[in-house]
């Protein structure tokens, strides 16, 4: 059985996408794709008050570019970066094995997000809010209760499936 042999990539098929993925990689590299985060004030937020860029995490979690809770964040400045981390080896991992250097589960998201937000569940608008949705299904299909954090009210900042994925897009 004979292998086909390219006549520009000769050699093993492995060594041709090694060297295609090292010239993307070098391409985004150059475009300033792969760069990491700019730094931020002590808050997470830009120093200059501009949007956060998060092309990087946008390449595989295509959902947030539309989900409320992140667009949010985004216009104010606000990135993936300042709440998850850095997340490098994440974003290299291609089979999604690694996790962001920060998650949270459901009693750590009030306590972090109160770290910008501290006097949020206070006052009229709140109390109106929760006299609205008070045991009753948000859009978002999270169950406003006693116990809800903010990502149970605020956006569906949840990864989704690639199929869940495409239903969202604008």
């Amino acid at each position: 059985m004979s292998r086909r042999v390219s006549r520009w990539w000769p050699g093993r098929p492995g060594v041709r996408s090694l060297a295609l993925c090292t010239a993307a990689c070098a391409v985004l590299a150059a475009w300033g794709c792969l760069q990491p985060e700019p730094a931020t004030t002590s808050g997470g937020r830009l120093s200059a008050g501009e949007p956060a860029d998060n092309a990087v995490c946008l390449i595989c979690h295509m959902d947030f570019k539309a989900e409320v809770l992140s667009v949010v964040h985004v216009k104010a400045g606000v990135g993936c970066a300042a709440c998850h981390g850095q997340s490098l080896a994440h974003g290299d991992d291609e089979v999604n094995i690694t996790t962001p250097d920060k998650l949270f589960g459901r009693a750590e998201i009030d306590p972090f997000c109160k770290t910008c937000h501290p006097t949020h569940k206070t006052g009229d608008i709140y109390d109106a809010f929760v006299k609205k949705w008070h045991g009753k299904r948000r859009p978002n299909g999270r169950m406003i209760l006693d116990e809800a954090v903010c990502t149970d009210c605020h956006g569906n900042h949840a990864v989704l499936r690639p199929d869940q994925q495409e239903a969202i897009q604008p």
